[in-house]
């Protein structure tokens, strides 16, 4: 999981618009949001894994 507190902010919104959807009985995007979401989460999470921030953050200050 990442440690970035941008990105767990990031993923409560995705899961908040994702409960909104449920509840307001749209169960169609709903599903296809939440898919998105947990896509986008692992996504983000292999690139975190496979490159640690502290070496992204070297390689965009150049």
């Amino acid at each position: 999981m990442v440690d970035n507190l941008f990105w767990k902010i990031i993923w409560v919104v995705v899961y908040a618009v994702t409960a909104y959807f449920t509840f307001t009985g749209n169960m169609g995007m709903a599903m296809y949001w939440m898919a998105g979401g947990m896509l986008s989460e692992s996504v983000v999470s292999l690139v975190y894994h496979f490159f640690p921030h502290k070496m992204m953050a070297s390689e965009m200050s150049r």
